[in-house]
């Protein structure tokens, strides 16, 4: 049935599923596939390792953009060196253009990278740590707001849609409540006692923390993590990897929720 390669074809796309070709020694080859999906009413991208399926991605809508069926994903498939794949692209009413990142309607999607079965120690060691290891954010470049991340839970494997906002150049902290369901965006000026975000003092968190107001869900915590919103699963595991914490500088909200801003003396 996955009869689907040629000996130089590494990756084949057919409708919604990426195929990958591993069996005739291409482990450690990278190549690159750029396509263009057509979205229908529940659109998902399903990855196949050989006859296997290893990742699949819901693609969830934007309340500004809320119909995706009959639309387009602009993709890019890469296999890197490493055995790692990442895919990502724009979403469009054309199947020829789309927008730019400057644009006012730039609507990208960046799915979990993931390591293929030789590597899959790699996946392991990714658990519960946060989206610059995981490969969802990069050190040195700014990830624009119109890029949204699609997120794969380590202990369900269900996907979820992440949307975020810069809080170092927006000079703010963030706190998550204890199940992650709110945001709390906290301006540097907010709090006399507050210092820039890769610079906190851990001893003035809790005076901070106790002048916060209380989430519907518990207690705005700056070591809350960030949780997986079908089984909440710690997904980025502040808790457990707290050395990750100050440089985890997006704050993240789930996909079409709003940060809450709190202004106090």
């Amino acid at each position: 049935m996955f009869e689907l390669f040629s000996k130089q074809e590494r990756i084949r796309i057919q409708d919604d599923a990426v195929f990958i070709n591993d069996k005739r020694g291409s482990f450690a080859k990278g190549c690159e596939v750029h396509h263009v999906f057509e979205l229908n009413h529940n659109p998902e991208i399903k990855v196949f390792e050989n006859d296997r399926l290893i990742r699949k991605f819901k693609i969830d809508a934007l309340k500004s953009n809320p119909v995706l069926n009959g639309q387009f994903f602009h993709s890019s498939i890469r296999i890197q060196s490493n055995s790692a794949v990442v895919i990502d692209g724009v979403i469009s009413d054309n199947d020829v253009v789309h927008a730019k990142w400057t644009d006012d309607n730039y609507e990208a999607i960046r799915l979990q990278p993931f390591y293929l079965s030789d590597k899959n120690e790699y996946n392991n060691k990714l658990v519960g740590k946060g989206l610059f290891q995981r490969g969802l954010h990069f050190s040195g470049t700014i990830t624009p707001r119109g890029v949204r991340c699609v997120c794969l839970c380590d202990s369900c494997n269900e996907t979820f849609t992440i949307q975020h906002i810069h809080a170092g150049f927006s000079e703010m902290h963030y706190f998550y409540s204890a199940n992650s369901k709110e945001t709390l965006m906290l301006p540097y000026s907010a709090m006399p006692k507050v210092l820039a975000q890769n610079n906190i003092n851990i001893e003035e968190l809790e005076s901070i923390e106790s002048k916060l107001p209380n989430s519907y869900d518990g207690k705005f915590k700056y070591f809350n993590s960030f949780k997986c919103p079908h089984c909440l699963a710690n997904y980025i595991d502040f808790e457990k990897h707290r050395e990750i914490r100050q440089g985890e500088y997006y704050a993240n909200t789930y996909i079409n929720e709003t940060a809450k801003l709190l202004n106090v003396s």
